[in-house]
């Protein structure tokens, strides 16, 4: 009943047809769902339970030998069962795991017995990272919520991985906490000790004993085995909330959270010369600071992050690309005060397997972003890369089923100095004083299975100079409310979030908001937008559900429904780029687990995704099926296929009216060699062609060497052809273009070919000293022809000059294209400039990082880094790797030399 209103209430009969098939499909399969799944082998296990006791005077040598005698006292952890590659099948091999505590700490030791030493896999690399190597895992849940874990992992090396997992599910790799461990090799397999702080635990202070959850994993990589000590269900619809329970904790006093890491860093950078005699210039341009990062505890749940004027350079360079559209380019946050703990912020992501559109309400790479205001018109300038941040503090953390987050950040005033023509000096202001807030309150119910909570953001800047009303908002502030229910085992959940918007500034800004890239309200055929000049607001709305089958012995799916407001505006201190749509997705989805005589695992889906503007034209309608496999000899391979018919276009001619959206079809197919080989490579090929010839080719390869334990090469090159048909130029007001209201649209052809390789060693020489390189070379050549003119709404039809309609000259002097759009007719001629993004180019690109890292004692670090970026624009339109080598090594490169210095203060 509620579903049938809902269709009929929508406009437009193709919109509603279209919802009606989708919904009667997904809930077919939903049906199918219910009715054909069942609980997974291993899922029936009573939850295990582990006692510990509180060590007196004996102490624990962290060193991998298990020679200590109050190990052989404590209860053994054993019993553990698989989730790979035999769902539910005791371990292959025996694991014996055991936990102590004293004052200040937890104690871990493990015997992971080996049939086969010589074959254990312990690879030698950076912590946190990822290679092919044997693991084992201690997961704790202080809080026993069951849905926040704390992870510890060791491999046979020493080598320290630490995630922290929420949401019962997600883990957030960028936490990491000060411990220590030990691992060793011998001739019955190996073993490990760990001490844990409690002070890098989040739990409430209690009098009396407090369980917590706990469990330990192992991870066996010849055999591509995973086992658990508490049955974790192979489809991973439950992980923290299937822990088993520690009990024997008591009396936990307090832990002194305080910690402080001062840092140093010097900073030498050569760059060529810009313009001759440029006074800002300084061959050996010479940078150093001081600072400090610190946490305290303000309860056992909650904690004080703050940073005293920050370093927050990064270490690894974004990479290069070559952005023709009207859309910036996201780039994730790489600063560690912020990727640390950035789980408990995130707003706007529903249980679901297929979400189209992307909008982000928390990016913080807005924080320290470059300044907003360029200078133009004056002989040279010197303008700051950065907005500083002067001071940034956090308090995040758990407490009686409630999660908080508040981060609240300061940038003062940038400027940028000048030289006129004549000569004078001056400055001025290209970034405003600014403040940036978020707060975050999330409360559980039911053991986890519920969820409720909302999201407030707020960015407010100081616009005391004039030339920053016209650019920036005055005030933005994003709310929402967000809820999350499972049931059934949390096989399946509901999800939902509701979120509003609102900027403030001059009306000057809030046009150029109307008319940015996201709404592009001045369409001329969109009867329900309309640009108003007085306006000193805007507000909007995105509203998501979804119901998605998270877990099953075979069948999972999700259907979910989304909209974004024209209004919607986040971009203050989120990232989107695109609003005015309404979004229906679909997804289902079969997996084998159990491996047979062919497959280790294998499995297929289809989904698909129609929008629409808040008009009623169908934006985009897709179709996919795909299937995936992994062979018994650890060979894998992936698919997929995806169709998509004629659709409407509303960003084509960026401001201009509707066009039409050609029909395309796409397919990839990837193959990846056994993965516990010395080497590794992986292929693939993706081909994408539209009914106008429009289409993409893409060829990969990713070669992975392991010649010793402890070093790693990586190759990835990549070549792709691309030819789009409708590239945009430029827009050109003439009142006799009355088909496209006024305005010609000037479009182009584009043939590009791009080469690029990414390369990466890493050495490392112990599980604290490593040595990193990373190289990325990028080429791309464009030919710009046909150049042509938009006809008339909702069609793909051009006309190009000098062929179908009007003249079309080039002149080389100027680098200028001159268009008589009507030839002898009365329609006035103009022209365009023949530069990057609008002519023939060549764009050649280096970039490389060089980093020693040294973690001399827990928690502190000594940083070695070299930077070497260089690029280059030819005029060529074809590629030729060894030309273009040529002049991208003829140009001279920007150098960077950083020395860094942390050291950690605590306990």
């Amino acid at each position: 009943m509620l579903a049938a209103a809902f269709v009929t209430s929508l406009p437009g009969p193709a919109m509603r047809a279209s919802i009606a098939i989708c919904c009667l499909w997904a809930l077919g399969a939903s049906w199918c769902v219910a009715q054909s799944s069942q609980p997974a082998p291993n899922t029936g296990s009573a939850v295990r339970t582990l006692q510990t006791f509180r060590l007196d005077s004996a102490s624990v040598i962290i060193d991998g030998v298990l020679d200590e005698a109050v190990w052989r006292q404590a209860e053994v952890a054993v019993g553990f069962t698989q989730i790979r590659p035999a769902p539910g099948a005791p371990a292959t091999e025996r694991t014996e795991a055991r936990l102590l505590y004293d004052a200040a700490a937890l104690y871990v030791a493990a015997r992971l017995y080996d049939a086969a030493p010589d074959s254990i896999a312990g690879s030698l690399f950076r912590r946190d990272g990822n290679e092919y190597s044997d693991w084992f895992y201690v997961m704790i849940d202080s809080y026993f919520d069951r849905r926040t874990g704390f992870s510890f992992a060791v491999n046979p090396r020493g080598v320290r991985k630490d995630f922290l997992i929420f949401d019962d599910q997600e883990e957030d790799l960028n936490w990491d906490p000060v411990w220590r461990a030990a691992a060793r090799i011998d001739d019955e397999g190996w073993t490990v000790e760990m001490r844990i702080p409690f002070s890098q635990l989040r739990f409430s202070e209690a009098a009396g004993p407090q369980p917590w959850g706990l469990n330990f994993q192992r991870r066996i990589a010849r055999r591509g085995e995973v086992a658990f000590w508490s049955p974790v269900p192979a489809d991973l619809s439950r992980y923290v909330s299937a822990f088993g329970t520690l009990h024997g904790l008591a009396n936990l006093s307090r832990p002194v959270r305080l910690e402080a890491q001062p840092y140093v860093v010097s900073r030498l950078t050569r760059a060529p010369e810009g313009a001759p005699g440029n006074p800002f210039y300084d061959a050996n341009d010479l940078f150093a600071n001081v600072g400090a990062d610190f946490k305290y505890g303000l309860t056992p749940d909650l904690t004080l992050t703050g940073t005293l004027n920050p370093d927050f350079g990064q270490v690894e360079v974004d990479p290069a690309v070559v952005n023709l559209s009207a859309f910036e380019t996201f780039f994730p946050e790489k600063r560690p005060f912020f990727v640390e703990g950035s789980e408990i912020f995130s707003f706007g992501n529903t249980r679901t397997f297929n979400n189209f559109g992307f909008v982000q309400y928390f990016y913080s790479r807005r924080i320290g972003r470059s300044p907003q205001r360029s200078l133009g018109g004056f002989r040279y300038v010197d303008a700051p890369e950065a907005t500083t941040i002067l001071s940034a503090a956090k308090v995040s953390g758990k407490a009686g089923g409630w999660s908080v987050g508040v981060l609240d950040a300061l940038t003062p005033v940038e400027k940028a100095r000048y030289v006129t023509a004549d000569g004078a000096e001056g400055s001025e202001p290209v970034e405003p004083l600014t403040n940036y807030l978020v707060g975050r309150l999330k409360r559980d119910f039911g053991g986890g299975r519920s969820v409720v909570g909302g999201l407030f953001t707020a960015v407010n800047r100081r616009l005391s100079e004039p030339a920053f009303e016209p650019l920036l908002h005055r005030a933005a502030y994003v709310g929402g409310l967000d809820f999350s229910h499972s049931w059934a085992e949390r096989r399946w959940t509901l999800s939902g979030f509701a979120s509003g918007s609102l900027v403030q500034g001059e009306p000057t800004a809030l046009l150029r908001t109307q008319r940015a890239s996201a709404r592009y309200y001045q369409r001329p055929d969109a009867d329900y937008l309309s640009v108003d000049s007085s306006r000193t607001s805007l507000s909007g709305y995105a509203a998501e559900v979804s119901l998605a089958k998270t877990g099953g012995a075979h069948w999972r799916g999700s259907l979910t429904y989304k909209e974004l407001s024209p209004g919607l505006e986040t971009n203050d201190l989120g990232f989107m780029s695109a609003t005015d749509r309404r979004a229906l997705s679909t997804y289902a989805e079969y997996q084998e687990r159990q491996a047979g005589r062919v497959f280790r695992n294998y499995g297929f889906y289809g989904f698909t995704n129609h929008t629409w503007n808040f008009g009623g034209d169908n934006i985009f309608t897709g179709y996919a099926v795909g299937s995936w496999a992994t062979f018994t000899n650890f060979w894998s391979v992936n698919g997929q296929a995806r169709v998509s018919p004629w659709a409407f276009n509303d960003v084509l001619l960026r401001g201009g009216p509707l066009a039409a959206f050609p029909a395309w079809q796409s397919a990839f197919l990837e193959v990846e060699s056994d993965s516990r080989k010395p080497v590794v490579v992986e292929a693939g090929v993706f081909a994408r062609r539209d009914v106008t010839g429009e289409y993409d080719r893409e060829f990969y390869l990713d070669v992975n060497l392991r010649p010793t334990s402890a070093l790693q090469i990586v190759l990835e090159p990549e070549i792709a052809f691309e030819r789009d048909t409708d590239q945009f130029v430029a827009s050109v007001e003439d009142a006799l273009a009355t088909a496209t209201f006024g305005r010609r649209y000037v479009f182009a052809s584009v043939t590009s070919t791009s080469f690029s390789l990414d390369a990466r060693i890493n050495w490392t020489f112990t599980p604290n000293l490593s040595l990193q390189l990373f190289l990325q070379s990028l080429f791309v050549a464009s030919d710009f022809s046909n150049y042509k003119e938009f006809l008339r709404p909702r069609t793909y039809d051009f006309a190009v000059y000098g062929e179908d309609r009007g003249t079309l000259a080039f002149d080389p002097q100027t680098q200028t294209y001159s268009v008589d759009p009507d030839g002898d007719g009365p329609a006035a001629s103009f022209s365009f400039g023949n530069r990057f993004g609008q002519g023939d180019f060549n764009f050649r690109s280096l970039r490389g990082n060089f980093v020693l890292r040294w973690e001399y004692r827990s928690g502190s670090t000594l940083f070695f880094v070299w930077q070497h970026l260089r690029s280059n624009v030819g005029p060529e339109d074809d590629l030729a790797l060894g030309r273009d080598a040529d002049a991208l090594f003829g140009e001279p490169a920007d150098n960077i030399f950083l020395v860094k210095l942390t050291y950690w203060l605590g306990r």
